[in-house]
């Protein structure tokens, strides 16, 4: 049996985007263990993604902060990964996660990285990427450079447990879910955030056709975007912020009829549980979109120009014909 590494301490979406890599590498070793080292926030996100089998948490803010904390954490795991790995495979080649992936044992290591420490890899300082932008897709690349096959283009893919569906029931109870619209508005760049103004004339529009807009969101700018709306009148409308895990929001996300959002991890959840989703693009450069926007694989709309609520809708409904 083969054993891999994979290392990724990024954010949500990043983490999503990393699962393509893990189902590939299950469809070429279907008896392969992989384990997952990821930003402690997403231990979630990893630990419900298909393919993987072991995740382990990097508290990369707290007890392994720094030089001195990434030696903490290879301390506290180098007995357990003492027989080491077939291969690593460090998502946007962090040095730390190169070093480690060293120190565990690793026989290969791919990663893209031109610093000094790619005398470490196995890969080419230059990865032939094949005019490939996607980021999922440049994630598989790194095992072609190990398995020497052609990896298959296939999407995300988040599994919630049940425990996720049951809490879900609970926090619904009482409410008609039969046409609810999840709208995430808020990121980590206020320039890709959802205006408050569009987002009122979407709740308004949505409860006049009879749908249930449910908010979602964690943390303060996602708070401070709801008083926002209370503060315009606008309390017509579900309000989840900070109200589920990761794994709930996933459950919640495949009981509504479409997910609207703006370009965060939430979007990238919607797709990988495959709820149709509606994904706004307020960064809209061609890089930017080459890199982040989801392709033809995936249920999905891409708006990257006319962000007006009535085509926001217009094109939710394009999407949902014969759901609604």
């Amino acid at each position: 049996m083969k054993k891999f590494l994979v290392i990724n301490t990024s954010f949500f979406g990043d983490t999503l985007l990393t699962n393509p890599l893990c189902r590939n590498i299950k469809l070429i070793y279907p008896d392969a263990k992989i384990t997952f080292i990821v930003n402690k926030p997403f231990y979630e996100v990893a630990l419900y993604s298909d393919g993987v089998d072991e995740v382990i948490p990097y508290d990369k803010k707290g007890i392994h902060h720094g030089l001195k904390g990434a030696w903490k954490f290879y301390k506290q795991y180098k007995q357990k990964f003492s027989s080491g790995f077939d291969a690593a495979f460090v998502i946007y080649g962090n040095e730390r996660g190169i070093i480690l992936a060293k120190l565990f044992g690793a026989k290969k290591i791919y990663a893209e990285n031109n610093s000094i420490l790619n005398i470490l890899l196995d890969n080419p300082k230059n990865i032939d990427y094949h005019k490939e932008t996607k980021v999922q897709n440049k994630n598989c690349i790194l095992l072609e450079q190990y398995s020497k096959q052609k990896f298959k283009e296939i999407p995300m893919k988040f599994i919630p447990p049940q425990k996720a569906y049951d809490n879900v029931q609970k926090l619904l109870n009482g409410i008609n879910i039969d046409n609810l619209i999840a709208i995430c508005t808020v990121s980590k760049k206020k320039e890709k955030d959802m205006p408050i103004k569009t987002c009122i004339e979407l709740i308004q529009t949505l409860n006049a056709q009879n749908k249930t807009p449910i908010l979602l969101g964690a943390g303060k700018p996602s708070r401070d975007y709801i008083e926002e709306l209370y503060k315009n009148n606008c309390t017509n409308f579900i309000n989840l912020v900070d109200k589920t895990s990761i794994s709930e929001l996933g459950a919640l996300l495949t009981k509504c009829k479409c997910l609207i959002s703006v370009d965060t991890g939430t979007m990238h959840l919607g797709l990988a549980v495959n709820v149709p989703t509606v994904c706004l693009f307020y960064i809209s450069t061609q890089e930017h979109l080459n890199a982040w926007a989801p392709t033809k694989i995936y249920n999905c709309k891409v708006i990257t120009k006319d962000f007006s609520a009535d085509n926001i809708l217009d094109e939710t409904y394009k999407l949902l014909e014969g759901r609604l």
